[in-house]
């Protein structure tokens, strides 16, 4: 499902290259809560930051399990990776690719539409599992926006209704573009985070976690949309949810890539979307100061 470049360009990035973005993200955000209102958020959360050093956060693991290797820790990463990349087609990413039709920038808005109504996977939730959806097609858009909000109020979670025409650019991008990288701020210093789209879905995971583990990495958030009213209304639903397998975020991470999604994919400038291209198409040329800068301006 994923190119090979946007692999390779994953790759590319090493761990410590948040010794370089921490200092382009140390100042602080504006305190604002998530939009969860009838567009997506317009700001995002306060988040307190400082120096991080990943090799020294993690070094004992690594030392750990390369000493059982018979390896060194740069040797060991290296052969991760290389194990990693020869399972970049798994089971999973080959069925979705069946399914999933060759996009281009040439799509009409009609073909965009008929992606969005495709069946999901047996993993994802559909939208009659969680309400009736009679029930919804005989309320206006404001009385939807209201319950949705309502419904998920006592609920570990972030939801958002979002406008048609906002999702439908949102999706055929994801469709182009199914992979991107972002720093996300976090209590110590930054942490790379990879997400990764599979139709009306949006997962991520830590870059460390990808970078190990590769195609078995466990998503730590889960971003789910529901286009089922998107004809009848000209919305669609959003639900994200935070794994308890550990848990490795709390809200106001999950807020923070919710509102990066929707900047780099939908909303936010095109020198967001040119770095979402160059990602896929110039892995190599990817510049990361640009994607730190563009970070910074956000929050």
């Amino acid at each position: 499902m994923l190119s090979n470049l946007a692999r390779r360009s994953v790759s590319h990035i090493s761990i410590c290259t948040t010794q370089t973005a921490k200092a382009q993200l140390a100042k602080p955000c504006r305190p604002v809560g998530f939009n969860r209102s009838r567009f997506f958020a317009s700001e995002v959360p306060l988040y307190n930051r400082s120096a991080v050093d990943y090799e020294s956060k993690y070094g004992d693991k690594l030392k750990q399990a390369a000493k059982k290797k018979g390896l060194t820790v740069e040797e060991l990463k290296t052969k991760t990776f290389e194990e990693a990349k020869k399972r970049t087609q798994p089971a999973k990413a080959e069925k979705s690719a069946k399914k999933a039709p060759a996009t281009s920038t040439e799509k009409t808005a009609a073909s965009i539409k008929a992606k969005a109504q495709q069946p999901y996977e047996s993993s994802a939730p559909t939208l009659d599992k969680i309400v009736k959806l009679e029930l919804f097609e005989k309320e206006e858009r404001d009385s939807i926006e209201k319950i949705w909000t309502q419904y998920h109020a006592d609920k570990d979670c972030i939801t958002a209704v979002i406008p048609r025409e906002i999702y439908d650019k949102l999706y055929k991008r994801s469709q182009d573009y199914p992979m991107f990288i972002v720093p996300m701020p976090r209590e110590t210093g930054i942490e790379f985070f990879v997400m990764q789209f599979d139709f009306h879905q949006c997962h991520f995971t830590s870059l460390l976690e990808y970078k190990t583990k590769g195609s078995e990495a466990r998503p730590f958030f889960t971003i789910t949309h529901f286009p089922e009213l998107s004809d009848s209304k000209g919305i669609v639903l959003m639900r994200g949810e935070i794994s308890d397998e550990p848990r490795m975020i709390d809200t106001q991470n999950a807020q923070f890539l919710a509102f990066t999604l929707q900047q780099f994919y939908a909303t936010g400038s095109d020198d967001k979307l040119n770095l979402v291209k160059q990602f896929h198409k110039a892995p190599q040329n990817f510049d990361y100061q640009a994607l730190i800068h563009e970070v910074e301006k956000m929050v």
